[in-house]
């Protein structure tokens, strides 16, 4: 007899519509119909003629094609028997520090060598995001940038308006001197393009839309989706928005998310450690999207970060993203700002200027 092995790194995530096939090592995916994904599913414990008998001889063409599907794109291949080699995805999640990532909503006027945030920094941070709403000097920022020396941070996300800035040879030379940074988005921008400084490695997206505060943030979109091991398994476990997330507002308050409306103490006020030992602010952090209304039948649950800040129902934190508009009994895409029901939560936000 003759066997699918479908690679362990290649998992199957049912919707109420359709499927998702992510390839969580060469961080793809495939959206598939739910009878593909049964007939995968199926192929993962019999032979595939047991699977072309329990299907009926009518389905012999189409379960042949899912098999060249799988093997063509690499994601398993056929084999005298189901190989014992290839156990089961560990789908378990941790991480050596209780905050990961953290966002800061740039203010001059904040001391940002203030002992908050040198407590903060010894946390083994991997990942920072600094939004700036304003033009901001290349010498700020530089200044800004200096402070991150010799922390063990290994990503850095610029978030900056358009302006009178430098252009892209001046980031490229900001890049260079300050290697963390590995992401750049530029905001208000005449038009939305994509640029690669530093010998290509470091993307540069112009954007159109001005992100004049946090209000801009938090919405859902295909482009944004993410097949990756790391995304996957947190996701199993946790909120992969929130999830050991710290931010920092503009004015200086500690929050799970700069949009959030909880606030925590501010960083001349407060220490991380009175911040990390609040059970509130934690409250979030285990919230899965198999726990969330409509995005626990959503096939992308698991390649999608979510919002906690903007949901349609303010009184329910296990509701849907607000700026989503994607539905999962239907499969279709449309604009959330325009969707009749959506209406009341966004006049609760205060999101009217700044629909898509």
């Amino acid at each position: 007899m003759e066997y699918l092995n479908i690679y362990a790194n290649c998992r199957i995530v049912k919707g109420a519509g359709m499927s998702l096939l992510c390839d969580l090592q060469m961080r793809r995916f495939y959206h598939i119909p739910n009878d593909t994904a049964d007939v995968l599913l199926f192929l993962q414990e019999h032979s595939i003629e047991e699977c072309m008998a329990h299907y009926g001889e009518d389905n012999r063409e189409a379960i042949a094609g899912y098999i060249d599907f799988v093997t063509g794109k690499e994601l398993g291949f056929t084999d005298s028997r189901l190989l014992p080699e290839l156990v089961p995805l560990d789908l378990s999640w941790d991480r050596y520090s209780d905050i990961t990532n953290v966002i800061i909503e740039y203010n001059e006027t904040l001391d940002y060598d203030a002992p908050f945030f040198r407590e903060l920094f010894d946390l083994n941070i991997q990942g920072l995001e600094i939004r700036c709403y304003l033009t901001v000097s290349t010498a700020k920022v530089r200044e800004l940038l200096e402070r991150f020396n010799g922390t063990t941070l290994k990503f850095i996300k610029l978030v900056m308006p358009y302006g009178e800035g430098p252009d892209l040879r001046e980031w490229d030379k900001l890049v260079k001197q300050y290697p963390r940074v590995r992401s750049l988005l530029i905001h208000s921008a005449p038009a939305d393009k994509a640029e690669k400084i530093f010998d290509g490695s470091v993307p540069v997206v112009f954007f159109s839309k001005s992100i004049n505060d946090c209000r801009a943030c938090g919405e859902i979109r295909s482009e944004y989706f993410i097949s990756n091991m790391e995304l996957f398994t947190e996701s199993q476990h946790h909120n992969t928005c929130l999830n050991r997330k710290l931010s920092i507002d503009l004015q200086g308050q500690v929050k799970n998310c700069p949009s959030m409306r909880e606030g925590f103490g501010h960083v001349a006020q407060t220490s991380v450690r009175e911040i990390l030992d609040n059970p509130a602010f934690h409250r979030y952090g285990n919230i899965r999207k198999d726990d969330i209304s409509v995005c626990k039948d959503c096939e992308f649950r698991h390649v999608c970060t979510d919002c906690r800040a903007y949901v349609e129902d303010p009184q329910d934190i296990y509701s849907k993203p607000l700026k989503c508009g994607y539905d999962p009994y239907t499969n279709t895409w449309e604009s959330w700002s325009q969707h009749p029901m959506k209406q009341t939560a966004i006049a609760w936000y205060g999101l009217e200027a700044i629909k898509e």
